[in-house]
């Protein structure tokens, strides 16, 4: 990471202090506004905080920006998860109502036995509310990096210490974003057709591209579902596909972690991301395929 200048750690500040506050998306403007600062220039710093995996932003009425918990670590803010630095939280669903703990230790058990495994985890504040049966998750903070679902067998209410079933466990691997791309980014011209890009994409085997300028920057980006639903709505097959393109392209630096990689697919609600340099330069796509090869085989 590299180190912020005064005015990007002012913004970035400014931007939690409000999220905080507010508990919803940020407009630059309010950035703005208490920083007295022109939007446009707050608008360009927060962009660049996005780029380096500081801030997450949604479109629309409703959109914004918010703080990613590496921002409450860059910052040294305290983290809004758990209110304390701790191993992790223990969450527990029953009766369409949410439970969380800190979790302070854990210890996991049976990983080579024949039994089922299970985990003892030692938890603070009231755990009065749970009770033997009660399903539950348990994830490390802030960056989620292991995760683990499972069952309460016993409750030790003295110890304040539970005892789980583990039905699923996950780690996920330290692995940087752009050790999983290839370096040789396939784009799409503006000007081509919807017909040659579904060509395109079909000849070298991949479900969505960028699309570029003339100056070879990224003003868009299509899928082979974008293109099936053109087909099915009877749309000119010949009109230039920077007509139909997606408008908005979700980026993420190539220094970031996976786990960074998959929290920003899930928030956005996308497949893939475009991954860029510290200049801003695309260099590869990362996608959820990608991803899922990486938790399943890496080394």
């Amino acid at each position: 990471m590299k180190v912020l200048t005064s005015l990007q750690r002012e913004v970035l500040e400014t931007l939690v202090r409000l999220y905080e506050q507010n508990k919803r998306m940020i407009k630059s403007k309010e950035v703005a506004e208490v920083l007295g600062k022109d939007e446009g220039t707050i608008r360009n710093v927060i962009m660049w905080l996005k780029s380096l995996g500081l801030v997450e932003s949604r479109t629309g009425p409703a959109g914004g920006y918010m703080p990613t918990l590496k921002a409450y670590e860059v910052i040294g803010f305290q983290t809004p998860v758990m209110g304390q630095v701790t191993y992790g939280q223990v969450i527990i669903e029953k009766e369409r109502n949410q439970y969380r703990y800190a979790a302070l230790d854990m210890e996991i058990i049976g990983i080579f036995g024949s039994e089922s495994m299970k985990a003892v985890v030692t938890v603070s504040g009231n755990i009065t509310p749970i009770e033997k049966g009660d399903s539950v998750r348990v994830e490390s903070v802030p960056t989620r990096k292991f995760a683990l679902e499972g069952v309460i067998e016993k409750v030790s209410r003295e110890a304040r210490q539970l005892m789980i079933r583990i039905n699923k466990m996950t780690v996920i691997p330290d692995i940087k974003v752009g050790n999983l791309i290839s370096r040789k980014l396939l784009t799409v011209k503006h000007d081509m057709s919807v017909r040659d890009v579904a060509r395109f994409l079909y000849n070298h085997g991949i479900r969505g591209a960028p699309i570029v300028d003339d100056k070879n920057s990224i003003i868009g980006f299509i899928t082979t579902t974008d293109i099936s639903m053109l087909i099915a709505r009877g749309e000119n097959l010949e009109a230039p596909i920077e007509n139909y393109m997606r408008k908005t392209v979700f980026t993420i630096n190539e220094d970031e972690s996976l786990y960074e990689a998959m929290r920003y697919m899930e928030f956005n609600g996308v497949g893939r991301l475009v991954v860029i340099d510290y200049g801003g330069k695309p260099v590869g796509i990362i996608t959820r395929t990608d991803i899922l090869k990486a938790l399943i085989a890496f080394k």
